[in-house]
């Protein structure tokens, strides 16, 4: 065949081979001659060597890995999701639950009606109240409730209990739950919440009753006073009726115009009544206002307002609701439940909490300096109001006065004697007026306070408290998840750390990296071969193997035109990357294409060749360069035609100093000389100067890599350092590639050749 031979069959896997021995750039000349066939600049080598990891590079540290990483992330994960599912605490919850009316509940005006922005308020109220230091004060005085064990190590449990204890609208309706979840008993649990529903009920909802009948107890008193007037000025008519004999007077037998008068000024004293009742109205109206303003409960009211609207205070909640879930989150993971981070966050949180008590108590000191300075807006409003209608009411009654006076004065002119007990009588009929319209009111208060509660327990106890209910088992699918979550994420983070620990080694994933990020031209690539498949010769990765060193030869003798490139060294950067099995069939190759080739093992100090080949190790290239062999007597023929193998023989130091003499050039003159190829199976470059000596009589050096096994950086030192001893990379070959076996080249494996073809045709005739 000649040397510029071209396969006759080019399977696709050659075909691809073939496509990857041409050169990618002309900047290959860095470590082989200039390339005509000219490509793209790849990337530098700094990309390889030094650059991070990216998605390929972690499959495929993955994938070299992948017993050691399921292993490990499946134990690992398996044990953190059971640690934390053991480590989690499960917990339950109790509620008490109570019924909130949007608007008070009367009996007697229906028409009443409360805006949503004041139920608001009044919900806001309730839940200030709930966690309020006094209700929880009162409900942790009870000695069974202060001596459960999740009180026993808290310092403030009062503030404690106020943070754990959660109250809230559910969906912002009408059912307010007072709820409290841990991980203690669940009975200590519902003790907890039926205490504070205890304490609620008897110092908000029994304190606000009491409040609602002070109206009750101001009337009757205004009703007996009312009853003592009467009852003096009765006694005073009577008197003076008798002292004048005018009992008639008082009968009624008078004349017409008497009475006529008389009953316009009964008719003028009612209304007198009606507008004395209205200003009696007014300035109770006034009285309730006042009192309700100097309840305490008013000004606290005023401080949650005005704190529930302050940004400052906002954020302080905000940030201590942030230490309460760290503190809790922290709880969970350290054993004992204490740790220097808890007690730092607690720390910040009681400073947070100081800090808004002390706001707090500013905004007291400046609301209450605000009264003392100015009158409360809605006090103000108030006297205002009354101001003006007292002043209404009190002009028309001058008006109704002033007839009284006329028609009394006519009154008196008619009867001298008889006009005072007149007068008398209308003003006792005036008070019997007032009395019976307080004495309505008292009865319509008295109804109004047999109305249903507008906050009322949905399963009361005997205080009227609402009882609480137990849920265990609340977190049973948080545990699970937050179990599962952990688990996913050590397993993910097991699988990356291993990745990433051997992405650190560098190793070569597949010929891009060569080619491309290294710079170094890729002549060919071989498929990995297991230990069963190299037995069997008629196995298809057999073929396809012999099918990719076929066009590996064929780069070589495509080079071997134009340039000089007949005695090859083939070199690795370390030992077990393939170096022995691309020489020994590249010469192979060569001697099938016809080309008298001599293999050499180049690797003195571990020669490996004679075994493969069934040939005694002395008399080989280390006798030659000590003078005790000739050449001819040293080179041994093989089983295959065309091809003669040159042992390495017995190494010492004598040897490796006269491979770097004037005698090796010569002796490598003579081979040049009687064969075609000479291919030099060398020594590791960086585990010893063996095949730099080597590289200095050859023609060029093809470099052996191994995927999965080669480290990029020492491919890169290897291929600078052959290029600082002057020695020629004609290119490398990648091993292990998965190559998918193509099924032209196995049928040509099974093909007859014609010449045996019609040995046999001849044998059978």
């Amino acid at each position: 065949m000649p040397e510029n031979e071209t396969p006759q069959v080019t399977p696709s896997g050659a075909h691809q081979a073939m496509v990857e021995t041409a050169p990618h750039n002309n900047q290959l000349s860095t470590y082989g001659p200039p390339s005509a066939f000219p490509g793209p600049m790849g990337p530098s080598p700094h990309d390889v060597i030094r650059g991070g990891i990216d998605a390929s590079s972690l499959m495929n540290s993955l994938r070299r890995r992948w017993m050691l990483v399921l292993g490990m992330s499946l134990l690992l994960g398996a044990a953190t999701a059971t640690g934390l599912f053991l480590v989690l605490p499960e917990s339950s919850s109790a509620t008490a639950v109570y019924m909130v009316e949007s608007k008070p509940v009367s009996l007697l005006d229906e028409k009443s009606q409360q805006s949503s922005k004041d139920f608001g308020i009044f919900k806001n109220t309730q839940l200030a109240w709930i966690k309020s230091q006094a209700v929880l004060t009162t409900a942790l005085r009870d000695r069974e409730i202060n001596s459960l064990p999740m009180f026993r190590d808290q310092t403030d449990p009062v503030a404690w209990l106020s943070e754990e204890l959660q109250v809230s609208f559910p969906n912002n309706g009408e059912l307010l739950q007072i709820t409290l979840e841990g991980s203690e008993r669940p009975e200590d649990l519902k003790k907890v919440v039926e205490a504070v529903s205890r304490a609620y009920t008897q110092d908000v909802l029994f304190n606000e009753r009491n409040i609602r009948k002070r109206p009750i107890q101001i009337l009757k008193t205004n009703i007996t006073k009312l009853d003592n007037q009467v009852s003096e000025k009765m006694k005073v008519y009577y008197s003076l009726a008798k002292d004048t004999g005018s009992s008639a007077a008082y009968d009624g037998g008078v004349d017409p115009q008497t009475r006529l008068l008389m009953h316009s000024v009964t008719e003028l004293q009612k209304r007198e009544a009606v507008l004395k009742s209205k200003l009696v109205d007014a300035a109770m109206k006034y009285r309730m206002i006042d009192e309700q303003i100097k309840d305490p409960s008013y000004l606290e009211s005023r401080i949650d307002q005005a704190l529930a609207g302050d940004p400052t205070v906002s954020q302080m909640q905000n940030e201590m609701m942030m230490y309460d879930a760290q503190i809790r989150m922290l709880q969970t993971t350290v054993k004992g439940g204490s740790s220097p981070d808890i007690r730092r966050l607690d720390r910040l949180r009681q400073n947070l909490s100081s800090q808004i008590a002390q706001y707090r108590q500013q905004m007291r000191a400046q609301l209450a300096g605000q009264n003392e300075t100015e009158p409360d807006p809605y006090l103000k409003a108030a006297v205002t109001e009354f101001s003006v209608t007292r002043a209404m009411l009190d002009n028309e009654l001058k008006q109704v006065q002033t007839e009284i006076q006329t028609i009394q004065e006519k009154l008196l002119d008619k009867a001298e004697r008889n006009t005072d007990l007149m007068v008398r009588q209308a003003e006792i009929e005036q008070l019997k007026e007032v009395q019976r319209g307080i004495a309505s009111k008292i009865q319509n208060l008295q109804v109004e306070m047999d109305a249903p509660e507008r906050i009322r327990p949905i399963g009361a106890d005997s205080t009227g408290a609402a009882l609480a209910e137990i849920r265990e088992h609340r977190n049973t699918l948080q545990r699970y998840l937050l179990s599962a979550l952990g688990g996913l994420t050590v397993f993910g983070l097991t699988g990356f750390g291993i990745g990433y620990m051997e992405f650190l080694n560098r190793r070569l994933n597949g010929p891009d990296q060569v080619d491309e990020g290294l710079g170094i031209r890729v002549i060919g690539t071989l498929p990995s071969l297991a230990g069963r498949k190299a037995l069997n010769p008629n196995h298809p990765v057999v073929a396809q193997l012999t099918e990719s060193i076929d066009s590996v030869r064929t780069a070589l003798m495509h080079e071997s035109t134009s340039k000089r490139r007949r005695l090859v060294l083939v070199t690795s950067a370390g030992a077990t990357e393939g170096r022995t099995t691309v020489a020994s069939q590249l010469a192979a190759s060569l001697a099938r294409a016809g080309r008298r080739t001599l293999l050499i093992d180049g690797d003195m100090r571990r020669p490996a060749l004679h075994t493969l080949f069934s040939t005694p190790l002395e008399d080989g290239l280390c006798e030659v360069l000590r003078g005790e062999a000739e050449l001819k007597d040293a080179v041994r023929a093989t089983a295959a035609e065309g091809l003669w193998l040159l042992p390495a023989g017995y190494c010492d130091p004598q040897a490796v100093q006269a491979l770097a003499g004037d005698a090796a050039q010569a002796l490598f003159q003579k081979m040049r000389e009687d064969y075609d190829f000479v291919i030099i199976d060398g020594a590791p470059v960086l585990d010893m100067s063996d095949s730099l000596l080597f590289g200095q009589h050859c023609d060029g050096a093809i470099l052996s890599v191994l995927r999965d096994v080669s480290s990029t950086p020492k491919i890169h030192k290897t291929a600078e350092l052959l290029k600082s001893v002057g020695v020629r990379l004609i290119g490398s070959v990648v091993n292990g590639v998965p190559i998918k076996t193509d099924r032209r080249v196995t049928q040509l494996q099974k093909v007859t050749p014609k010449n045996g073809q019609r040995k046999l045709e001849t044998a059978d005739a």
